[in-house]
């Protein structure tokens, strides 16, 4: 079997970015607010260009081989970048600086080795030194893509990571051939290309995929959620409620105490001031506890908590204390919940909510 040479692989990479930047520019003018599609086309048009500059620099020239690593780094760093700002945060981080760093300092050791005369220069020590960098650059990039905050609500993100991280045995193989004194000068990049084959594609079409999973989220959060509390919905309720039909499992229903009285002295504002904050509260220590939360309607909640959470008595304590530090008119308003067990013998989350609303009406029956 014969591999194909360097320089088809190099056309092969450069036709297969090109064509994944142009989709990403034509994305880009569909939505000139896209700005991850930016990133993501300047990652890809600036590959093609630094595989094109390593053919066209003069060898030796270790400024220019310096700064064409340098850009390599960076074209590395731009599907993070991306990412981050479809995401809505800072795009640009402190360490971004690493996987430039690398890559040129993993060119230019063996050129500083030399001139302290620490160690000879040689084919070998500069492709172990490049593909150390390379990998060094690739692989913090890449575990930052699949594993860094944010990662793990979609699929594309970590799938475009670890495609990144692919590279890393086509570099280690060429840090094993220098040692092992296996024959070519460009055994990096054969390595490095020959993996392009394969996961360049891999990359963009994962980067592809994470706008749509973004989109798709929040359609399901759009049918699933409350727009108001942010709380599930009756709809989101069925999708999570088969969790919590177990025995030991606890639903606590909740009411605002004199909510219409609210909403006739204060507004409705200052009405939906007082839903927002107890969604927030409620769900946030529900979920503290393996639980979640759900709004039914108006101002009635539901909290659903695993059988391995804490004594729900405690839970009920825990939440009034919060919601009277919540700001939201604390003082002016409180709440009354009720509780029920699961138990054996019950088939539906439904029996066990009725059994919860009993037990809420006969707490607010008690005020």
């Amino acid at each position: 079997m014969t591999f194909p040479d360097v320089d088809t692989l190099r056309l092969c990479s450069m036709l297969s970015s090109s064509a994944f930047g142009f989709v990403f520019c034509v994305l880009w003018l569909r939505d000139r607010a896209a700005t991850h599609f930016v990133y993501w086309a300047l990652s890809s048009f600036v590959y093609v260009g630094v595989l094109y500059a390593f053919t066209a620099a003069p060898r030796g020239s270790l400024a220019a081989f310096s700064l064409i690593y340098a850009v390599l780094g960076l074209t590395q760093v731009l599907p993070v970048a991306g990412a981050l700002a479809l995401e809505g945060e800072r795009a640009w981080r402190r360490w971004m600086v690493v996987p430039v760093a690398s890559a040129v300092l993993g060119h230019v050791l063996p050129a500083a080795l030399g001139a302290l005369d620490w160690a000879p220069r040689s084919e070998s020590l500069q492709s172990v030194c490049d593909a150390a960098g390379l990998a060094i650059s690739m692989g913090v990039s890449g575990y930052v893509l699949a594993f860094g905050p944010g990662a793990r609500r979609t699929v594309g993100r970590r799938l475009a990571g670890l495609a990144m991280l692919g590279y890393l045995p086509g570099y280690i193989l060429s840090i094993s051939g220098a040692f092992f004194d296996v024959p070519g000068r460009d055994l990096v990049a054969l390595l490095a290309l020959l993996s392009d084959q394969v996961l360049l594609g891999v990359l963009n079409l994962a980067l592809l995929a994470i706008p749509v999973e973004q989109v798709q989220r929040k359609l399901r959060n759009a049918a699933l959620r409350d727009p108001l509390t942010g709380c599930w919905n009756r709809a989101g309720l069925e999708q999570v409620a088969a969790r919590f039909l177990l025995p030991g499992a606890t639903i606590i229903a909740i009411d605002v105490d004199h909510f219409k009285a609210i909403n006739d002295r204060h507004g409705h504002a200052a009405g939906d001031e007082v839903l927002v904050a107890l969604g927030r509260e409620a769900g946030a220590l529900a979920e503290t506890h393996g639980g979640q939360a759900a709004r039914l309607g108006g101002d009635e909640f539901l909290v659903l908590l695993p059988a391995r959470c804490c004594d729900p008595s405690f839970f009920m304590g825990l939440l009034h204390e919060r919601l009277k530090g919540s700001g939201a008119l604390a003082d002016l308003w409180s709440v009354s919940m009720g509780l029920a067990a699961v138990e054996a013998d019950d088939r539906r989350i439904d029996d066990v909510i009725v059994r919860a609303d009993r037990s809420l009406y006969e707490a607010k029956a008690r005020r």
